[in-house]
């Protein structure tokens, strides 16, 4: 009998679980890497366990759609949706999203919470003007990569931001280079890449009408 798999949206229940499978699949990622050190490093389980609660949290709070996909009734893989808002909006939701990071810039030295405001308001200056969706994270667990999970959370996301008839189309970042021609197969266009003091991210769209 072939595996059962479920996508649907993440429920307050299901956080501890979103916070284990995105801690593995973000254990090396460059941001990760930069912002908690590496895993084994004291106080890396605390650091990654407080930020990924806090993203899951503010998700739910801006109206996001956390996503999970299930086999056989494991959580394997997580999407952070939010959904589409102007810059305006995009700049209160920041306001309230400082407010909200205090305790977790409480478990980080300073230098990651000055690194984590930097990356923030860089990449989101290179998003679209217009309402757009915005791809906040995607992590398959390490061991079950390469099962095309991946794709169908991207595409889940996708479908789910073409369904609101205000967004412009949606936008994500990405620290890892490989990653640039994959969603270039989807129809991402690099808007930009930064330099963020040794993590280089790839601001990305994709345009649901015609190009800006």
């Amino acid at each position: 009998m072939s595996d059962a798999v479920l996508i649907r949206e993440l429920r307050s229940s299901d956080r501890a679980d979103f916070i284990a499978v995105m801690a593995e699949a973000f254990e090396k990622d460059p941001l990760f890497l930069t912002a908690f050190g590496a895993r084994g490093e004291g106080g890396w389980e605390r650091r990654v366990a407080s930020f990924l609660s806090f993203m899951f949290d503010m998700n739910r709070l801006m109206q996001g759609t956390p996503r999970g996909l299930f086999v056989n009734g494991r959580l394997c893989a997580c999407v952070l949706l939010d959904p589409p808002v102007s810059r305006l909006a995009s700049a209160a939701g920041a306001f309230a999203s400082a407010l909200r990071f205090v305790p977790v810039a409480s478990t980080l030295p300073m230098r990651a919470t000055a690194f984590l405001n930097t990356y923030t308001k860089r990449t989101r200056v290179a998003a679209p003007r217009g309402p757009h969706g915005y791809l906040v994270m995607i992590g398959v667990l390490p061991q079950m990569q390469g099962c095309g999970f991946g794709r169908r959370m991207v595409e889940d996301a996708i479908t789910r931001t073409r369904d609101d008839p205000s967004a412009t189309g949606i936008a994500l970042d990405t620290e890892n280079d490989a990653n640039v021609r994959l969603y270039e197969g989807w129809g991402f266009r690099k808007r930009a890449s930064l330099d963020l003091g040794g993590v280089h991210a790839h601001c990305m769209f994709l345009p649901f009408g015609e190009p800006e």
